[in-house]
């Protein structure tokens, strides 16, 4: 095998929660309101049973070919070359999903905490660390989530808790002027948008530890992933009310400078800002690990720890020139990557599946009429 590294389920799982975390902590409230206007809040909390059945479908999916990661399972399904260029679109959206983490990160930094930096600076700082982890392993990813995973729960309990005082209960009035329109992208948004970009989890699904209840453990993981997201959605629709959740960016950074207790608790915007840092450097790490991984996979590679250093300067490079700004990312790219997303993580999973289980009914079918 490629990877000679194995994952625990609970480092496996620890994954998943950091996956669905990552830039979602940011960006998600504003993305979500911006869809789905009064009822955000509400559609959020739909989202956590649907991204739960979300991620035993691609369980499910993987389950086809237990041995196999993902470039493995398509070209199982549709043949070598269907499978081929299937996987070449996977790879091409885990490479600018990776550039897209780091590029959040990089319009972040710039805009709210190092203004005088320059973004190619802050990028290059952030994309080093993302080969390293790569050049360490799977089993060094997984193990260095144990460690830093506690800091963005704590965080996220202190932003929950400390803001209780500013809650106004009349922001959450449900179903005001809700149209059809906002009604479906809110359901799908709340579902497809964490949960369905945990997809490169089945990149490595192959060289985690096979337990019983492992479709149980990464469902439970999805939703506590996806809850965390609906409670910050929520506690940023009672602090700042709708229209700042829609026209702020980064959310949650914003909520955490309210934060203050008695003049003494207050200003930790910035430790608010790094467990957010974290989740995100993860997310873009097992993004790149998914491309690398599937580029070894699909040529047929002995190793690949030589494609590291390429895949980490394509990343560098792309995260330059995906986007101007942040507000051109949001306004302009969002509406299509959440298209994309759609389509990697629903559509084509369920289709992929549908084709296995006529072939697999084809086979029985073809083995009775032998005997």
């Amino acid at each position: 095998m490629l990877e000679q590294g194995r994952l625990g389920i609970r480092q496996l799982c620890i994954l998943t929660i950091l996956i669905i975390a990552g830039d979602m902590m940011m960006i998600y409230p504003s993305v979500i309101a911006t869809y789905s206007g009064q009822n955000a809040w509400l559609y959020a909390l739909i989202g956590v049973p649907l991204g739960m059945g979300l991620m035993y479908l691609f369980v499910k999916l993987a389950d086809t070919y237990p041995n196999e990661n993902l470039i493995g399972v398509f070209r199982k399904i549709l043949g070598f070359w269907p499978g081929t260029v299937l996987s070449l679109f996977y790879l091409m959206y885990f490479i600018f999903s990776s550039a897209a983490q780091s590029r959040v990160v990089g319009d972040f930094m710039t805009s709210q905490i190092f203004l005088y930096t320059p973004i190619r600076a802050v990028l290059f700082i952030f994309v080093i660390p993302i080969g390293w982890a790569l050049y360490n392993g799977l089993e060094t990813i997984g193990r260095s989530s144990e460690i830093l995973v506690p800091i963005i729960t704590t965080f996220m309990f202190i932003l929950v808790v400390f803001l209780l005082p500013e809650v106004q209960l009349n922001q959450l009035v449900p179903f005001t002027d809700t149209t059809f329109s906002q009604f479906t992208h809110g359901i799908v948004i709340g579902f497809i948008y964490p949960v369905g970009e945990a997809l490169p989890i089945l990149m490595i699904l192959p060289y985690a530890s096979q337990q019983a209840h492992r479709t149980r453990d990464l469902m439970i993981s999805a939703g506590f992933g996806n809850l965390l997201m609906a409670i910050l959605v929520t506690i940023s629709m009672l602090v700042m009310g709708l229209f700042l959740t829609q026209h702020t960016i980064f959310g949650s950074f914003v909520l955490s400078q309210k934060i203050n207790i008695a003049n003494f608790f207050q200003r930790i915007e910035v430790l608010m800002a790094s467990s957010w840092l974290i989740s995100t450097y993860f997310k873009a790490t097992v993004y790149l690990y998914a491309f690398v991984l599937g580029v070894a996979e699909l040529f047929r590679f002995k190793t690949y720890q030589f494609l590291i250093l390429p895949c980490v300067l394509i990343v560098y490079a792309l995260s330059n020139i995906l986007t101007p700004n942040m507000p051109f990312f949001n306004t302009t790219v969002i509406p299509y990557w959440l298209e994309w997303d759609f389509t990697v993580s629903l559509v084509l999973p369920v289709l992929l599946l549908i084709i296995h289980l006529i072939k697999s009914r084809l086979t029985t079918i073809k083995g009775k009429t032998n005997s």
